[in-house]
């Protein structure tokens, strides 16, 4: 049994301090050619479909599983960013949302009303979204960013609520909606769907335990990456992180760690795998030809040979116990 020494384990508690989100629920990528970019995460990784590519007004879109986090593949309907990028981040509120945004006005964490939408499909997408300014570079353009003075559980949240909420069920509110989106998004997001944490963690056990993972026996996501620079105070309002820096790792409950670098902007840099056995998944990419470096502890694919993403491996901790 491996026992974590006494420095460890004071880190550890550190970085998974109480916050006003739970963890990462999911990623968004957008791109262009989405159903290329599904179809390769899907087959080339062996990822689980959570849902397959839908229409969902504004944004069209595939889900697929890592083990404990959603990668989201979509096209913003009349957003033309050209290429494959890693667009958005979803957080897990630790609390129903109508609190979460009393204590974003509290922090006078810059936030838009929250917004609910819902479409059916082939399967069912009921969400509360509230989009967060000042974490990542290109924060969409709408006007309603709400602060300390009139952000919260407020009659004037409360009425904006409403109105985005009717707004975004229209045609036109779907094709305003696109034109306030810019190069990046952050956003909380509470799901209104029966059972769809039961639904995710069988997708998971049954993709782990019968498919092993799928061919390079992935485990989980190890880390989203992130590049920051001018916006470390809203990361550390938002994650209850004074100590935090650039050089950071925050964990949460559920999902991946944060995991930070110092860079020339503020933008979502990349994503890592854990796998079962990282030597097997490194001889099986480059059977395949694709271009990797390699050092001691990861693996890095080549992005321009995942459409400009930066993808990494490494290797999964064994259990304790």
């Amino acid at each position: 049994m491996v026992v974590p020494t006494a420095k460890r384990t004071r880190k550890r508690r550190q970085s998974a301090s109480p916050s006003i989100i739970r963890g990462i629920d999911h990623v968004l990528i957008h791109t262009q050619d989405l159903e290329r970019v599904f179809a390769r995460f899907r087959n080339e990784f062996g990822l689980p479909v959570v849902w397959p590519i839908s229409d969902y007004g504004p944004l069209v879109s595939g889900g697929l599983r890592a083990g404990n986090m959603t990668i989201e593949i979509g096209r913003f309907v009349g957003l033309d960013l050209p290429g494959t990028r890693l667009y958005g981040i979803g957080f897990s509120p630790s609390e129903p949302t109508w609190d979460i945004v009393k204590k974003l006005a509290d922090r006078d964490m810059l936030h838009t009303p929250p917004v609910t939408i819902h479409y059916e499909g082939l399967i069912e997408a009921k969400a509360t979204l509230t989009f967060l300014r000042d974490l990542l570079d290109g924060s969409p353009n709408t006007l309603f960013w709400l602060g300390r003075r009139l952000g919260g559980d407020t009659r004037i949240g409360r009425a904006l609520s409403t109105l985005s909420t009717w707004v975004a069920k229209t045609e036109t509110g779907s094709q305003a909606f696109a034109k306030l989106l810019n190069d990046s998004m952050a956003f909380l997001c509470e799901y209104h769907v029966d059972r769809h944490p039961e639904r995710l963690a069988e997708l998971t056990a049954d993709w782990q335990q019968t498919r092993q993972g799928g061919p390079y026996g992935i485990t989980e996501v190890a880390a989203v990456d992130v590049h920051i620079s001018t916006n470390l105070e809203a990361w550390k309002t938002l994650l209850d992180r004074p100590d935090l820096n650039a050089h950071s790792i925050h964990a949460f409950s559920m999902g991946p760690p944060l995991r930070f670098h110092a860079g020339k902007s503020n933008r979502l840099l990349g994503l890592e795998f854990s796998c079962v056995d990282l030597k097997s998944t490194a001889r099986k990419l480059i059977d395949k030809r694709w271009a990797i470096a390699t050092d001691r502890d990861r693996i890095t694919i080549d992005p321009e040979r995942m459409d400009g993403l930066t993808l990494r491996f490494s290797q999964a901790s064994a259990p304790t116990g």
